[in-house]
């Protein structure tokens, strides 16, 4: 990976943050980071970012709704999901809403790296 690729995260749990960040910077990420959903559209209307990670539940307002609204101003912009929800997520409505693909907590640094490589190469 080459530091041209910059991450934005949006959670508001330091921890789950804190682990996002540390795994970007290992792949030579940038990352930036926003507590809530809506620091993370202002962000996003002002800064380019290749991908934004994003909690399912975050303050103010879903990870599905960030998604949408990224996929409705039409940013080049992959978006991934951070759950703890271990239930089934239907892949014909992830892409609805515009979201890429999942990432699993406990968070962990392999499942991160992987999926980063499976959608940046």
């Amino acid at each position: 990976m080459n530091n041209m690729f910059h991450g934005l995260i949006i959670e508001d749990n330091e921890s789950t943050l804190n682990t996002i960040q540390n795994a970007l910077s290992r792949l030579g990420w940038r990352a930036s980071s926003a507590s809530s959903a809506e620091a993370g559209i202002e962000e996003l209307k002002q800064k380019h970012y290749d991908a934004v990670f994003t909690a399912l539940c975050v303050r103010e307002q879903g990870g599905r709704s960030i998604a949408r609204w990224i996929k409705t101003q039409e940013l080049p912009v992959k978006v991934f999901i951070i759950t703890s929800w271990k239930g089934e997520l239907e892949p014909h409505l992830l892409q609805i809403d515009g979201i890429h693909d999942i990432i699993h907590k406990p968070l962990i640094f392999t499942e991160i790296r992987d999926k980063v490589l499976e959608h940046f190469g």
